[in-house]
């Protein structure tokens, strides 16, 4: 099994409040089962930093949380990520291959 980061983008401007119905969240983690490594963190605050010497702005990104999951490849992670209900909150997400784990 592979690891995978998914990286959670909400609809812009989005409150955490409108992005995080703790019930949905529990149901796609408890449904991944296993395969859930590392359930991670929401939070619809973020700030980017463009570069050293511009310092942090309000993020345009809409970055909203992550998690770490467990899969046979990326299209099995894809298929596990197909549930998730940053989808139905208008969000998106990104997933990228992680290294093996420390160790």
């Amino acid at each position: 099994m592979e690891r995978f980061l998914i990286v959670y983008r909400g609809a812009p401007g989005a409150t955490p409040e409108a992005s995080h119905d703790p019930q949905r969240w529990t149901g796609w983690f408890d449904a991944l089962g296993a395969n859930a490594l590392d359930r991670g963190a929401l939070d619809a605050a973020a700030v980017e930093i463009p570069s050293r010497l511009l310092g942090p702005k309000e993020s345009t990104s809409s970055l909203s949380g992550y998690c770490v999951i467990a899969a046979e490849d990326f299209n099995a992670a894809v298929r596990l990520a197909d549930a998730c209900p940053i989808y139905d909150m208008g969000g998106s997400l990104e997933i990228a291959r992680l290294g093996p784990p420390p160790g």
